[in-house]
C-alpha cells in the first residue's frame, strides 16, 4: 500500500504546480502582471523560469523521475514564493491574517516535499530506460 500512497501523494502535491505552470504559460501576460506587481527584476525571465520549474519539476514528481531533485527545487521555489508573495510581516489587520495563512500553507507544502525527498518515489514510477 505504501507505493500507492506515495504515488497519490506525488500526484496531489505536484498537480498544483503543473496546473499553475500551464496556466501561466497559456495566460503569460496575466502571470507577467503578477510578477510585475511584486517589482521583481527581469519579470519575463522570472516568469519563464517559474513556468519551467513548475512544469518540469511537477511532471517529474508525478512520474517518479528524479523525485528528490525535483522536490528540492520545488521546495526552494515554494519558499521563495512564500517570502515574496505572502509578506504578512508588512501588513496589518485582516490582510496580515490572510497572507499569514497563505505563508503557512506554502511552508506546509515544503514539508510535503521534504517527506517525499526522504521517502523517495516508491515503486510505481514511469520507466525511462
Amino acid at each position: 500500500m505504501a507505493d500507492y500512497y506515495l504515488l497519490s501523494g506525488r500526484v496531489f502535491i505536484a498537480f498544483m504546480f503543473v496546473l499553475s505552470g500551464a496556466n501561466k504559460l497559456v495566460f503569460f501576460n496575466h502571470g507577467l502582471d503578477e510578477v510585475r506587481s511584486r517589482n521583481l527584476p527581469f519579470p519575463r525571465a522570472a516568469l519563464s523560469l517559474t513556468i519551467l520549474v513548475q512544469l518540469s519539476c511537477g511532471l517529474a514528481i508525478m512520474a517518479g523521475y528524479q523525485t528528490a531533485i525535483a522536490s528540492f527545487l520545488l521546495a526552494i521555489f515554494t519558499l521563495a514564493t512564500a517570502v515574496v508573495f505572502y509578506d504578512f510581516w508588512n501588513q496589518k489587520g485582516a490582510q496580515r491574517t490572510v497572507l499569514f495563512t497563505g505563508f503557512l500553507e506554502h511552508i506546509s507544502i515544503i514539508g510535503g516535499f521534504v517527506i517525499l525527498m526522504a521517502a523517495g518515489p516508491g515503486n510505481l514510477v514511469l520507466s525511462f530506460s
